[in-house]
């Protein structure tokens, strides 16, 4: 009776241990179930409706359709299998092409219908030899809906030409439109020489030109859909980028629709950041679109704290003349601010049109003439005047009127006619001694606009509205960019700022300093002297003045005063400007599925019309007078009269000494006797063909 207790308590025990083996045994099973759930889960791919094979349905199976699913095709990949499925004949003859691009067999079309397609290898065999049995047939299945390859004879017995018959020039030119649209110059050479080199396969040249001309016509019709969305695209701006400035324009087409005339945007976070952060100073420009709507991209281009470019607003127009310049400026006179242009800089070259819209519309701003284009111009007209270009730039480069007048004197002592041409384009509009320092800018060039040019080229050759959005995207893109700069930047001013400053200090050893009292000081270098004011951050020389940063007079003093250089340096130039000016982004824009379509007409692409419905007329080419030399035309080989010779040219002889080249007048044997050459006999052979040639 003693031992019960120990048995039961010993069963209780042998119980509990089962049922904690029991329990650890499910736990463990349970794990192992979530444990392979989960790495299912893990090698779950989400299925691409586009690209995967949709099951069979299994209320098809009373129709005979099998059960098993059907293959799918990866696109680009060239790759055919038995069962592969296609959406459409367009996809299934796509692949068909990446097929012959990848493994470079010569195969053709031998079948075509509304609901088959066959193709069988085109390599013709030698005599006593096998004709390749390679083929593929393809046909719409109607459970499927989908067009099925029933038929796939893999393996070629022949060997590879090197051509194909599917390398068609529709084919070329959908290969090659991308290539044609950034550059419309491919020669159709280069575009075979490409071809070879990609896919070891060789067309003709006569291909290749169709094909660029196809392709031609592909971005064509890109550009007419593209304005067709331009509406759509304007309200997509302003819906994605708030107080943004999006103007459209059009005119009416002759038969009532509505013409594309000139776009212009000006993003909100460009604008607010130019009015609050930025000098103020901009430049204008205009360059060509390379693409095949002809026009004008005008654009407004200022400066950031690291005097680098900052795009401010630009505008596709028809044509670069006064009305578009008038309309572009009067956009950015209410976006910026700019009322009179009173305190403002503006740069650019003398086109007609833009200094005539400046004039009225901004009449007290400084206007700056580019130098770069004064000087082009007058080394059009003096193309071999070694040393004007550097005379030129000492001018345009000449900080005060004593060392400007000295420049011009030397100018004039070189050459009178250069320095009249010169003087011609008043030089005082591109010299730094006439100019006013509110910028703190010493820009003689509208260097920023060119850099803006250069950096949109790649845009210029695409369809409008892609042509745009490119554009948007490398502003996007770059204000980002240069946010990362600034912020890892650690210096108190900017980094062109300080290189400037050091570069300038290496000028600073010939200079010698006098103390003036109450912070002035005079500066001797070489034969001139120099009157610096540390408080007012001037100089005599005007450098210090017109460009922000301590000139070397003024370096000079900053160094054996052992002052800080940092401590005279424009506020223009801070990091923390810098900073500020890429802090507001531009915001991101819907792709072109997601725009809105409005219930406005539909744009059509300008035409060479477009003119006319504008009531500009054309400028008539200037009638020559009867003394000026007729427009040169090529000369084109005639083939030869059947009814008459043409006259063969004779060589003159002078009438006084007799020798060939030269007549009487151009003689220089005065006084010699004359001797004139022998007339030949007419024979009778020749008398009919005189009369003949007469008549």
């Amino acid at each position: 009776m003693g031992d019960e207790p120990e048995r039961d308590e010993t069963e209780r025990y042998e119980a509990d241990s089962e049922a904690e083996r029991y329990e650890a045994e499910r736990n463990e099973q349970q794990f192992d179930e979530e444990a392979r759930v989960e790495r299912n889960v893990a090698d779950f791919v989400d299925e691409d409706f586009d690209e995967y094979a949709t099951p069979v349905c299994s209320d098809d199976d009373e129709d005979g359709v099998e059960k098993e699913g059907y293959l799918r095709y990866i696109k680009g990949s060239g790759d055919l299998k038995l069962r592969q499925a296609f959406d459409s004949l367009e996809a299934f003859k796509k692949a068909m092409v990446d097929y012959v691009l990848k493994h470079r067999w010569n195969i053709k079309y031998v079948r075509w219908e509304k609901d088959k397609s066959e193709l069988k290898c085109a390599s013709e065999a030698e005599e006593g030899e096998e004709q390749c049995m390679w083929k593929i047939y393809c046909s719409y299945e109607e459970p499927l809906q989908k067009w099925l390859v029933k038929v796939l004879m893999k393996e070629h017995t022949c060997m590879r030409s090197g051509r194909s018959r599917l390398l068609t020039q529709e084919v070329i030119a959908g290969l090659f439109v991308d290539d044609i649209r950034e550059n419309p110059k491919l020669m159709p050479k280069e575009i075979l020489e490409d071809i070879q080199k990609r896919w070891e396969l060789t067309a003709t040249i006569d291909q290749c030109r169709n094909a660029k001309k196809r392709a031609l016509e592909i971005i064509k019709e890109e550009q007419d859909l593209q304005f067709s969305r331009l509406r759509d695209y304007r309200v997509e701006l302003l819906e994605s980028n708030k107080d943004s400035s999006v103007h459209l324009e059009t005119v009416q087409g002759d038969d009532g629709s509505d013409v594309f005339y000139r776009f212009y945007v000006c993003f909100a976070a460009l604008k607010k950041t130019w009015t609050s952060h930025c000098r103020p100073i901009f430049g204008l420009d205009g360059c060509f679109l390379k693409c095949t709507t002809k026009g004008q991209l005008l654009a407004a281009v200022g400066r950031d704290a690291n005097n680098q470019m900052f795009p401010i607003a630009w505008a596709v127009v028809d044509v670069e003349n006064e009305p578009n310049w008038r309309w572009f400026i009067e956009k950015l006179q209410i976006d910026l601010n700019l009322q009179d242009g009173n305190g403002f800089t503006v740069i650019s070259d003398r086109q007609k049109g833009l200094l005539n819209a400046v004039e009225d519309l901004l009449p007290r701003v400084e206007h700056r003439m580019c130098a770069r284009h004064i000087y082009a111009n007058l080394k059009k007209v003096y193309p071999n005047r070694a040393d004007m270009k550097g005379l030129f730039w000492k001018v345009a480069k000449s900080y005060n009127t004593a060392q400007y007048n000295k420049r011009v004197d030397e100018v004039k002592a070189y050459d009178m006619d250069v320095y009249n041409s010169m003087m011609m384009k008043n030089p005082k509009n591109c010299s730094l001694a006439f100019f006013s320092p509110t910028s703190s800018c010493d820009d003689v060039s509208n260097n920023i606009s060119e850099s803006f040019n250069h950096a949109i080229d790649p845009a210029r050759y695409m369809p409008f509205v892609e042509m745009l959005e490119t554009i948007r995207r490398r502003a996007m893109l770059r204000i980002e960019a240069r946010k990362v700069i600034s912020m890892k930047h650690r210096g108190k001013f900017s980094i062109k700022a300080v290189e400037r400053v050091e570069l300038e200090q290496t000028k600073i050893r010939p200079c010698q300093v006098y103390p003036c009292g109450h912070e002035s000081f005079e500066v001797k270098e070489k034969n001139s002297s120099y009157k610096v004011k540390m408080l007012e951050r001037s100089c005599t020389c005007r450098k210090w003045e017109i460009s922000g940063l301590p000139c070397r007079h003024a370096l000079k003093v900053i160094v054996e005063k052992k002052r800080k250089k940092e401590d005279y340096i424009g506020d223009c130039y801070l990091t923390s400007k810098w900073r500020m000016q890429y802090q507001t982004p531009i915001e991101a824009v819907h792709g072109v599925n997601f725009w809105n379509k409005t219930d406005e007409a539909v744009i059509v692409p300008p035409t060479e019309d477009t003119d006319s419905v504008l009531g500009r007329k054309k400028i008539p080419k200037r009638i020559k007078g009867k003394n000026e030399s007729p427009s040169k035309k090529k000369t084109k080989v005639t083939q030869e009269s059947p009814t008459k010779i043409s006259r063969a040219r004779r060589t003159i002889h002078c009438g006084r000494c007799g020798a060939a080249g030269h007549n009487t007048r151009g003689c220089i044997g005065i006084g010699v006797e004359i001797q004139r050459p022998p007339k030949k006999n007419k024979t009778s052979s020749q008398q009919p063909m005189l009369s003949q040639e007469i008549n």
